[in-house]
């Protein structure tokens, strides 16, 4: 298990430049930073090029989200944050008992966040429509639900054609076809983000999407 304890300043981000590399890597009004890859986040504040510095870093940041404390990949970097010094309420501890899991991040614009394992689970290998509706692709499941119709309608063979295309499809193209899919719907790709327990992938999902919203209908 690894155990980290964050305290007193850190740094949020008061505002991001569109199309910046900080929109790109996923950060959002209102995040957290409490660390910079190896920076500690107030270097953020007053030396705005450790946010061009981090992109070649092998550490992650790491940022609180409403309650949710999650790993960012620093690639591309994070110049067009605008960062604040921020005094954390009370000391934070996070642990990760079984490590961290990598996550494919979307976000659609004002609306929603969407996160995609970097591997699907064979429990999913052999029924994609419900890995489509978990992930709430909802255009790719109704396309398969009309093939797996048109198949039933038209013969067994038929659907038993279609359902083994279906899952040879899904096995292969894995995570790659579901951002693709996610793209389609309208998700926007971000950067890799990384959580400590299964639980924060709903609970980060959740926050993100409220705080799109809300800061949407404030403009």
């Amino acid at each position: 298990m690894s155990t980290e304890v964050f305290s007193g300043m850190v740094a949020r981000v008061k505002d991001i430049e569109k199309h910046s590399p900080a929109e790109r890597l996923g950060l959002i009004v209102g995040d957290v930073v409490l660390k910079l890859g190896q920076h500690e986040p107030l270097e953020g504040v007053e030396m705005p090029s450790v946010l061009d510095d981090i992109a070649s870093s092998p550490d992650w940041i790491v940022v609180q989200r409403d309650t949710i404390v999650f790993r960012l990949s620093p690639v591309g970097g994070a110049s067009g944050a605008l960062l604040e010094p921020f005094t954390l309420p009370a000391d934070l501890t996070v642990e990760a008992a079984g490590g961290w899991k990598a996550y494919h991040c979307s976000i659609r614009p004002g609306d929603a966040m969407l996160l995609i394992p970097e591997s699907i689970s064979p429990l999913w290998w052999f029924i994609p429509s419900i890995a489509y509706g978990y992930f709430r692709l909802w255009q790719m499941l109704g396309a398969n639900l009309f093939l797996y119709g048109i198949g039933y309608v038209a013969s067994p063979i038929a659907f038993t054609v279609v359902y083994v295309s279906s899952v040879v499809i899904f096995i292969v193209g894995g995570p790659y076809m579901l951002r693709e899919t996610a793209v389609k719907d309208g998700f926007l790709p971000r950067g890799r983000v990384a959580v400590s327990s299964q639980g924060d992938v709903a609970a980060l999902e959740v926050a993100t999407g409220a705080m799109l919203r809300l800061a949407h209908t404030g403009k």
